[in-house]
């Protein structure tokens, strides 16, 4: 009887270390990929600091220099709920927020964020766009999720909205060409609006 007792104490401790391990393991997973979303958002859609120098000549394996359509071009605005000084988000000719446009022109070049290789070789302040039906889709070389800006109108203002994440139609924020509708509505719930 003890012996059993031995085997059933044992079982649960080597039950309670797997679990254990497993949520360590989903915990780094959870840092990991709230560090690389921290990353991303830092290079390529609104943020206050620009950590790399724009360079237009630097060429990537499989992608060419890209042109911003004019409609997206200029600076905008977001107001934060939790701030009262808007932020900017500068496009320009050939870059968004100071990141350099491409576009992929390989078909056959396949793209992953967990080579060692490709991390050094698209290494930089550069982002990939494409655009469709009046959005401007961007998002970093080895990301996978796109930040999406779509042309529009809200309340009688020019603005884009902004989605990302698994559902291109959801938005997730607003940017106006002025800075004061932009603190005005930092408090406005745009998930509802349906562009």
């Amino acid at each position: 009887m003890k012996f059993k007792k031995f085997i059933l104490a044992n079982f649960i401790l080597l039950i309670g270390m797997s679990l254990s391990a497993c949520n360590h393991h989903s915990e780094e997973h959870a840092n990991s990929s709230s560090k690389s979303v921290q990353i991303r958002k830092s290079t390529s859609s609104i943020s206050k600091k620009k950590s790399f120098k724009i360079d237009l000549h630097k060429k990537y394996k499989g992608f060419k220099l890209t042109t911003v359509p004019e409609e997206f071009r200029g600076t905008w605005y977001r107001g934060n709920p939790y701030d009262k000084k808007a932020t900017k988000l500068i496009i320009t000719k050939h870059t968004i927020n100071g990141a350099v446009t491409y576009r992929k022109v390989d078909a056959n070049l396949r793209l992953d964020h967990n080579s060692e290789k490709q991390n050094k070789e698209y290494a930089g302040n550069a982002i990939m766009i494409s655009t469709t039906d009046n959005s401007l889709k961007e998002r970093g070389f080895l990301d996978a999720v796109d930040m999406v800006y779509k042309v529009g109108n809200f309340k009688g203002h020019p603005c884009l909205f902004m989605s990302y994440g698994t559902n291109p139609k959801a938005v997730n924020g607003v940017v106006f060409r002025d800075k004061n509708t932009a603190l005005k509505y930092r408090k406005y719930d745009f998930s509802k609006v349906r562009p």
